[in-house]
């Protein structure tokens, strides 16, 4: 008989840990450790027959109790489902396993449902969303637009040198550009400074998170930090300074991310969603030859939030 089971990573063995560190980066115990810096509870919800695990799928926790929300995964990331390479019902254990988070009691609730596995679960709601995928996998590959080609020949005279973030060097530097990024969009930082120092640790212990920092007489100028997940790699984060967008280091960053991910066997460059009124954004990513991926976020909200609001 199969059991849908909630298990915290604290309560998970080392021998299954590895086995999901293999599979997925998001699933992966470094990554999932990650949230922990801002208060978040790294959890798996696993299938299992006989004690044999059939299907796994991570997120995060936060808040405690009545309060407590759940997201599969946070800020950007996605919701995965690792199987059993054995496993031919994977449709029944992702509505299982959907369905027992939505009975579990969560105030709120979101699966960002990339590959397309919970699209048969009950009592949610749904959102589209859309990121652009870049099929890099060419040898011979560059971004189709004229215009960013320009803009890439244009960083090569500039001498552009990217360097692999260094935490010791970089740090505090990077905490300036990040605040600095943030406030020309006029919010606050979303992450406090000690996300981003676990960040900078896990940066030295897992090379699924590729992190490229870009100075100009000695100041910063651009940071992209990415994640290899898969098939793809996604430009998760990127701060810059404004002043310097005429070295376009922007455009020399996400170049060479790709031609040097695409020599690794990355298949795709993943630009990310753009806000709904970003439509400056969205031109300026398809001009890398993206094209719209098309998925859903699954969303639930309690009884109780309701009657509080």
């Amino acid at each position: 008989m199969i059991k849908i089971k909630r298990i915290p990573l604290d309560d998970i063995s080392q021998g299954k840990l590895q086995l999901f560190d293999t599979r997925s980066f998001f699933a992966s115990d470094v990554f999932m450790n990650l949230w922990r810096s801002i208060n978040g509870f790294p959890v798996y919800w696993v299938a299992e027959e006989d004690e044999k695990i059939l299907a796994f799928s991570p997120g995060i926790e936060f808040g405690s109790s009545v309060w407590r929300r759940f997201q599969a995964m946070p800020d950007g990331c996605y919701s995965r489902i690792v199987f059993s390479e054995t496993v031919n019902n994977r449709e029944l254990l992702a509505k299982m396993i959907g369905d027992e988070i939505a009975r579990f009691g969560y105030m709120k609730i979101f699966i960002y449902d990339f590959d397309h596995y919970f699209e048969e679960v009950s009592n949610y709601k749904y959102k589209p969303c859309e990121t652009l995928l870049v099929d890099i996998s060419g040898r011979d590959w560059f971004p189709p637009d004229k215009k960013i080609q320009s803009e890439i020949r244009k960083a090569q005279r500039e001498n552009i040198v990217i360097q692999t973030f260094d935490p010791q060097l970089h740090f505090d530097q990077f905490m300036i550009l990040m605040k600095q990024t943030e406030k020309r969009h006029r919010r606050s930082p979303k992450y406090p400074q000690k996300f981003f120092q676990a960040l900078a640790e896990l940066l030295l212990n897992d090379k699924r998170l590729v992190w490229y920092w870009c100075e100009y007489d000695e100041k910063p100028v651009s940071s992209h930090i990415n994640i290899i997940e898969g098939e793809m790699v996604i430009n998760w984060q990127v701060y810059f300074d404004k002043s310097f967008s005429f070295l376009k280091a922007n455009q020399y960053l996400l170049y060479h991310l790709a031609k040097e991910m695409s020599a690794k066997g990355i298949k795709y460059l993943n630009l990310g969603a753009s806000p709904p009124d970003a439509s400056g954004l969205k031109i300026y990513k398809s001009k890398w030859g993206g094209k719209p991926y098309h998925y859903n976020c699954y969303f639930r909200f309690s009884l109780l939030l309701g009657k509080l609001f």
